[in-house]
């Protein structure tokens, strides 16, 4: 099953084909006319595009689809290199990556002497996306947030992010007001598994029964502090869209699982996170215990849901790493380690981004998009209800919290 985004192979192509670099917008063009003429008025000419808000976001000239963004940055005279990291660079991107800022950051041109940098891209105007700026001081390259972007990820030193305006519905992302912030419970549960303290944050919806469907995602700082996840979560019950959910946020995906096949984070999660919990008061229906987490972590809570169904009713995975295979195994290994479905088998709501088709020395040419593909077609072949989601955007956290909105929405919600 196709997931809302539905699948457009005008777009496709479209994004598949590198197109070239947009001509400056009027501001930029005339920022430049100044200073060709008087090369010190840096200060000035900074002062006009900065007046606006920024990127600059204009029509497209010859295509509806289209939106013509304009990244402007201002850094001191003496730093030789500016380049935009973002998911909007894959069109661009010199295929495969094996060096990240060669191969798919993007230069921005300056204008003359000044610290004034550009870059002018066409972008789909379904995009939602972070980006920032690398800045080479001389000596290396540092990540700087867009001061001029009123839009932000959360927390310190937050990527901005670029929102276009055909972009899914923000509201299940809107931010709680200060007086109804939610504070975790914070838990320590000693691994065996993992062999090592794993800190749990808990957060309770006060309108949830001890039953409740809990939710259960890896990454505490991503869903946690850039992405309130249990903001997600609430606004869509506030809304009716699901139930009242308990959310579980685990530290981090310990890097060791790889070596292991993720066989430890099925033991942790089916054998010490839940009996933990259970001490807790939390005892979700059978079939309610949902899995999610990004990259790496999608395709850990797809491995558990597999190994342990009786444990866990449903995954949702946001471009889920499913390229990968155990040393010495052919890629997408868990597509073809598949045992069939049985009577409760857990349900898959699998996302990933229209423009997830860059090939990485990562991925070997498994490129994201096309390995969820392949995968909720394996499940689906063995008898699992698996949905597959093309969200508009990539592999950031931009997108994904709309896919994770919609994958509760999918699995927890009436229909």
């Amino acid at each position: 099953m196709w997931g809302r985004w539905g699948w457009g192979l005008a777009v496709l192509a479209l994004l598949c084909t590198a197109p070239s670099r947009a001509q400056p917008p009027q501001a930029v063009a005339a920022a430049i006319a100044m200073l060709d003429e008087r090369p010190h008025a840096g200060e000035e000419a900074w002062r006009g595009l900065s007046a606006r808000s920024l990127p600059l976001i204009e029509p497209h000239p010859g295509d509806d689809a289209l939106a013509r963004v304009t990244f402007v940055y201002k850094t001191a005279p003496s730093v030789s290199g500016v380049r935009l990291d973002s998911v909007i660079a894959a069109p661009y991107a010199r295929q495969p990556v094996t060096d990240y800022v060669d191969d798919f950051t993007l230069p921005l041109q300056r204008i003359g002497e000044t610290g004034i940098w550009w870059t002018t891209l066409d972008v789909p105007r379904e995009i939602e996306a972070v980006y920032s700026f690398l800045v080479f001081d001389g000596e290396r390259w540092q990540r700087r947030s867009d001061p001029h972007n009123p839009r932000h990820l959360r927390g310190s030193g937050a990527e901005a992010v670029l929102r276009l305006d055909r972009a899914p519905d923000p509201a299940p992302q809107r931010p709680w007001p200060s007086r109804r912030q939610r504070e975790p419970e914070v838990l320590f549960v000693e691994s065996g598994a993992l062999e090592r303290r794993v800190t749990v944050q808990l957060y309770r919806n006060p309108d949830a029964t001890l039953m409740s469907p809990l939710l259960v995602i890896y990454d505490a700082f991503l869903w946690g502090v850039r992405a309130p996840a249990w903001e997600i979560a609430a606004n869509l019950a506030a809304a009716g869209e699901i139930p009242p959910v308990n959310l579980v946020l685990i530290d981090q995906l310990d890097t060791l699982s790889e070596t292991r096949r993720y066989d430890d984070q099925v033991g942790f999660l089916a054998d010490e996170l839940l009996p933990a919990l259970a001490q807790q008061g939390l005892e979700p229906a059978p079939g309610q215990v949902i899995l999610a987490g990004a990259s790496r972590r999608g395709l850990a809570a797809a491995r558990a849901a597999l190994q342990r169904p009786e444990a866990f009713g449903g995954v949702i995975s946001l471009s889920g790493s499913f390229y990968w295979a155990p040393e010495g195994e052919a890629a997408e290994w868990l597509g073809r380690d598949l045992r069939p479905a049985g009577a409760r088998a857990p349900r898959f709501y699998l996302a990933a981004g229209q423009l997830e088709y860059v090939e990485t020395s990562t991925n070997g040419g498994h490129v994201m998009l096309d390995a969820n593909r392949r995968f909720g077609t394996a499940l689906t072949a063995a008898g699992y209800e698996a949905e597959l989601a093309i969200f508009p955007g990539g592999h950031d956290i931009a997108g994904w919290r709309h896919a994770l909105a919609d994958g509760l929405v999918a699995l927890l919600g009436e229909d």
